[in-house]
């Protein structure tokens, strides 16, 4: 197992990632299209070593406000807190945005009230629970926590619109229990994934080298 205090390090290209292992858990009969589209992705990755975020503004303001919130989460709570790391472990590897003692914490910012509340009604989807598995499965973990933090967007910001929400009430948190054998399937399911992206890096290697 690889340790880094850099969450998005070089050595993550190309490897299955949390945000990204839901693709291994196809819904029933929608076949590995999926998987396959996901390898050439990794497979991309890996020969250029280049990782190509695809930002948008919802996603920077996740990023520009995930230390507000993990801020927010540590002042509420007596325990130990910490940021967290890049662990790789083989083909897998995965970023976690904070790390406790009996648990981990992945931080979510909406960009709106409604989306904030279909937290609170709904909880997560099927994407974020898979990172929360391979999460507390890379580090060990029993229990992962998502904590849903609301903050004023930036066009907000600029007409002084506010959110009816009091600030200590801006955090909702959903836990997520290790559910047995995950990790058992994931290795399983990722077959078929790390075979396509390492033949597409043989590929890429046969266009690109000695060109």
């Amino acid at each position: 197992m690889q340790i880094s205090n850099d969450k998005f390090p070089k050595e993550r290209n190309g490897l299955i990632t949390g945000s990204k292992c839901s693709v291994l858990f196809p819904e029933k009969g929608s076949g590995k299209a999926g998987q396959l589209t996901y390898a050439k992705e990794l497979a991309a990755q890996r020969f250029f070593n280049y990782f190509e975020s695809g930002g948008s503004w919802q996603t920077e303001h996740g990023d520009m406000n995930e230390h507000s919130a993990f801020e927010f989460y540590k002042s509420n709570h007596d325990f130990s807190i910490e940021k967290g790391a890049f662990v790789q472990d083989g083909n897998f590897g995965g970023s976690a945005d904070a790390l406790c003692y009996s648990h981990g914490v992945d931080f979510k910012c909406p960009t709106s009230l409604q989306k904030w509340l279909d937290y609170l009604f709904v909880g997560i989807d099927k994407q974020q629970y898979h990172q929360c598995q391979m999460y507390m499965w890379l580090f060990k973990k029993p229990l992962w926590k998502v904590a849903i933090y609301l903050t004023e967007t930036k066009w907000m910001d600029d007409t002084e619109q506010q959110y009816p929400v009091s600030a200590d009430q801006r955090m909702i948190i959903v836990e997520v229990p290790k559910e047995e054998g995950w990790d058992d399937t994931l290795i399983e399911n990722s077959q078929y994934t790390i075979e396509q992206r390492d033949l597409h890096v043989e590929l890429l290697k046969q266009k690109f080298t000695n060109q």
